[in-house]
């Protein structure tokens, strides 16, 4: 970081902010006793033209991300999003972020934890409300078999 102490205050902030959006991503993603979080609050996480691929389908703008997100949500009773590792980059009002994600996942007929693993490469832009997500790239690192069968209908 470079500049005066108010344009290194503001990066640390800009980077914190970016965190607190991506922590908010995963609570919102989380499904505890089969009910999802709150989808239309993790729609409003994204810009308007912003696209989303989990390698489930590409989603692009709020409405076809929270639909998206009802599809994917309906199987687990249980599904912890941990986020970690934050890499971020800062570009006036861009920028891009690396995180390694872990997920732990249950359901009524495998109680057992279900483990994936995925690197997230992310792209955000300042808006008026904050920062959003511009986009959101995943690649899987690991995943548990159950957890491939559970969306074999929407892996690409």
């Amino acid at each position: 970081m470079s500049g005066n102490t108010d344009d290194i205050v503001r990066q640390l902030r800009d980077i914190e902010d970016i965190k607190a959006l991506k922590h908010r991503y995963a609570y919102d993603a989380n499904i505890i006793d089969g009910v999802p979080g709150d989808l239309k609050a993790f729609a409003a996480l994204f810009a308007a033209d912003a696209s989303f691929d989990v390698g489930m389908g590409e989603a692009r703008g709020p409405a076809e991300i929270e639909a998206m997100m009802e599809t994917l949500t309906t199987q687990w009773r249980c599904a912890m999003h941990y986020m970690l590792n934050p890499l971020i980059e800062l570009d006036g009002d861009r920028a891009r972020g690396m995180f390694s994600g872990l997920f732990a996942f249950v359901s009524d007929s495998q109680p057992a934890p279900v483990w994936l693993s995925n690197i997230y490469t992310d792209t955000f832009v300042r808006t008026a409300d904050g920062w959003r997500f511009q986009s959101v790239r995943v690649r899987t690192t690991f995943a548990d078999p159950a957890f491939l069968a559970g969306y074999a209908d929407q892996l690409s």
